[in-house]
């Protein structure tokens, strides 16, 4: 297994800045890349390492397994997290909706009757994305606790953390989309 705190030589913690992270990866990045003689499976190595400690959700899943600890994907979810995932669905589910409806509108009038609910839509999508940004920033708050009490003391709620960021990651990335085809409808005329 890789350790990518070592490889691109971040301090093993999770607690880290973002600065920090991309300055050590720019750092090794230009010391091992290819066009600088430097070996292509390592440049690879460091580039994935960057984008694992880049990501919350992929650091602290990194950590569990650097320090030897048990992850199950498929354990308990947060409470705090599967709150919002009936608030989650709907709002992807009314981007649908909508989406669906404007290809099958025929005049400018009936597009122009469903374009009516596109503020709403994109004020359901900035509330939803909103608390998740909120509820995400409370996880990796957590990191700093992580670090100090010491990894193999946290093992369980660093795997719900994991587990809860893995949950929210892949929310962000579905209500992205749903904002993008929100938009894709309406250039669509």
């Amino acid at each position: 297994m890789m350790d990518p705190f070592a490889l691109i030589g971040v301090p093993r913690k999770l607690d880290l800045e973002d600065a920090e992270i991309d300055r050590l990866l720019l750092e090794a990045s230009q010391i091992h890349h290819p066009d600088n003689g430097g070996d292509q499976d390592l440049f690879l190595k460091i580039r994935l390492a960057g984008e694992i400690l880049n990501s919350p959700a992929k650091r602290v899943r990194a950590a569990i397994e650097c320090e030897g600890l048990s992850f199950d994907e498929r354990g308990e979810i947060p409470d705090k997290v599967m709150e919002h995932f009936s608030y989650v669905a709907s709002v992807l589910q009314k981007v649908d909706s909508f989406v669906s409806e404007r290809s099958k509108a025929l005049s400018s009038l009936g597009k122009a009757v469903l374009d009516a609910r596109v503020p709403g839509l994109k004020a359901d999508l900035e509330e939803v994305i909103s608390n998740l940004n909120e509820l995400k920033y409370a996880m990796v708050s957590r990191f700093k606790s992580f670090d100090k009490r010491g990894w193999s003391e946290c093992e369980v709620e660093m795997s719900e953390v994991a587990r809860g960021l893995i949950f929210l990651t892949k929310w962000a990335a579905q209500l992205r989309e749903a904002n993008g085809k929100l938009f894709e409808a309406l250039l669509g005329g």
